[in-house]
């Protein structure tokens, strides 16, 4: 028996037998027999598109501009009109993919690396070592994958690192709970786990020591795990550990305020009472199919959808935002993004051909309800315009077939800093801004980690966004990480949000909140002298003597 301890970041207590995930020694593939060129040119065309959109994705983040610059000018390299020309008549010539890369691509290079230029020299090193990795990732049959178990008792998953794709991939309903030696907390991994309200400890230092089959008792609650745990110490933890409560609404609540879910992993809503009743604050609709080997269509999100739309009550919202694939969030499917147009380097990573079969799934899936879709990762006017284009032509083309087709309103994440600046003007394209505080915590800390506090960039951000809304007449709605944090409640509030998604083992600690505040000095609605205080913070500690005070008074 021993101990380890990490960071939790999803509460609770289980056990199980553990089970290590552990990425494939990647050798080159081996070519067997005739080369077929078109499919090793269809492969090569796959892995060109799906290295230089993470290319664009770092590019479209916070980067440097040094790193942007040599990004781009790789992206740019690689996708040259005369270098895919003379890759591609090299492999019908019968080369492979890799042999025609790195003839043309790293004798390409040399050409560079002759001038006596340091600082050319430097940049070509560069530029070989990015052209290498893509050369790389041709051999690498899906590189990034584990060999995935099927499992069929309660198991903890042990692994260095994990994707929220790969770990879909699992039966979840056998994990017990999740070990990372690696791991952030601020990840989509860990709103996977919270949901689905799997226990999981990351940054676990000698997690890789615990052998498979070995019994393990993860506490997550107080950051500590257990190898072969004594059956005592197993027994009164497991039996001693106190889940949330299911809330009860006494009708207390203000009717000003909803408080809804956020949810994308769980399918099997009937088990919780806290979505049927409270509704759908924000589906986050690209974690139902992370896990699928490829792209779904139309009638596969329409059955989905149906059959969680169905399940929530009529006065409760259905809230669902269409994809957003960016950072950790990529599918093991591949992704075919727009080359050009308005949606060309869009952030959330998904083409329009994917997006507009979503939304009429969308539609179709509530055709008697009202339906809020919600656009992610928008940055450009010309994004956010494009988006509702797109859901105005899904709809002018169910009505010309005939089809069943919900009533609905456009709304936009407002998770980025462009998004914020540009509040006024993306206004006019909404009925609702619906503020991820996850994602604009992670521009405020940028190029640092995410803050785990409420710092005051990103109070400002908030303030700008709700200012926006409040100019423009538009609703403000509060999601992501910081809205289950029961004492910014006042806060949001008096900068006039009236809506709530949160996880749903936060609702009943959301509703309980709420239900304390004196309803009429925290009504939902903007108040200018607040917007001042935030605009004028400085420290930390000038944001959390503001946020005591709100408090204090309610």
């Amino acid at each position: 028996m021993y101990s380890l301890t990490g960071m939790a970041v999803s509460e609770g207590a289980a056990a199980g037998s553990a089970l290590q995930l552990r990425c494939p020694r990647i050798a080159p593939r081996i070519q067997s027999g005739h080369i077929e060129p078109e499919a090793e040119i269809a492969a090569f065309e796959r892995t060109c598109r799906d290295f230089v959109a993470r290319l664009y994705q770092v590019m479209q983040g916070t980067a440097p501009d040094k790193v942007r610059d040599l990004f781009g000018a790789v992206a740019g390299f690689i996708q040259s009109e005369s270098n895919q020309s003379a890759i591609k008549n090299l492999i019908h010539g019968g080369m492979s993919a890799r042999a025609a890369c790195t003839s043309v691509l790293l004798d390409n290079l040399k050409v560079f690396g002759s001038s006596d230029d340091v600082e050319i020299k430097a940049q070509v090193r560069e530029l070989n070592a990015l052209a290498r990795e893509f050369i790389a990732s041709l051999d690498q049959e899906n590189s990034d994958s584990f060999i995935l178990p099927e499992l069929t008792e309660p198991t903890v998953i042990v692994a260095q690192d994990l994707s929220p794709a790969r770990f879909l991939c699992l039966r979840t309903e056998f994990v017990s709970a999740v070990v990372l030696e690696g791991g952030m907390a601020s990840g989509h991994l860990g709103v996977v786990l919270r949901e689905l309200r799997i226990p999981a400890l990351f940054s676990v230092i000698g997690a890789s020591s615990i052998k498979d089959g070995e019994r393990v008792l993860v506490d997550a609650t107080n950051s500590a795990l257990i190898v072969e745990p004594p059956q005592e110490a197993l027994t009164e933890l497991l039996h001693n550990q106190v889940m949330p409560p299911d809330y009860e609404d006494d009708g207390s609540l203000s009717s000003n305020i909803t408080v809804a879910c956020s949810i994308g992993a769980a399918r099997e809503l009937e088990v919780n009472q806290a979505i049927t009743r409270h509704g759908l604050g924000l589906l986050r609709s690209e974690f139902l199919y992370l896990g699928s080997d490829h792209e779904p269509s139309e009638e596969e999100m329409l059955s989905c959808f149906a059959q969680l739309f169905a399940q929530i009550p009529d006065y409760a919202p259905i809230t669902a935002r269409t994809f957003d694939f960016a950072g950790d969030k990529k599918p093991i499917f591949t992704l075919n993004l727009d080359d050009k147009g308005p949606l060309h380097g869009y952030g959330a990573c998904v083409g329009s051909v994917l997006i507009k079969k979503e939304i009429r799934a969308m539609l179709q899936a509530a055709p008697d309800r009202a339906i809020s879709i919600v656009f992610p990762l928008v940055s450009r006017f010309s994004e956010a315009k494009y988006l509702n284009d797109l859901l105005c032509a899904a709809i002018d083309e169910l009505h010309a077939e005939g089809k069943p087709c919900a009533h609905s309103s456009s709304a936009l994440m407002i998770e980025t800093p462009a998004a914020v600046l540009s509040a006024k003007a993306f206004a006019a394209l909404s009925s609702r801004f619906i503020i991820g505080t996850s994602s604009l915590a992670e521009y405020a800390s940028a190029p640092r980690a995410p803050d785990a506090s409420f710092t005051p960039a990103l109070a400002k951000m908030i303030a700008l966004a709700c200012q926006g809304a409040h100019e423009a007449k538009v609703k403000v709605g509060v999601a992501g990480r910081f809205a289950a944090r029961v004492e910014l409640l006042p806060f949001f509030l008096q900068l006039g949000a009236d809506y709530i998604s949160v996880d749903s083992y936060s609702v009943p600690k959301v509703c309980a909140a709420l239900e304390r505040l004196d309803t009429d000095k925290h009504a939902p609605r903007f108040n200018p002298d607040l917007y001042d205080k935030v605009m004028a913070l400085t420290t930390g500690r000038d944001i959390t003597a503001l946020i005591n005070n709100l408090n204090f008074l309610g």
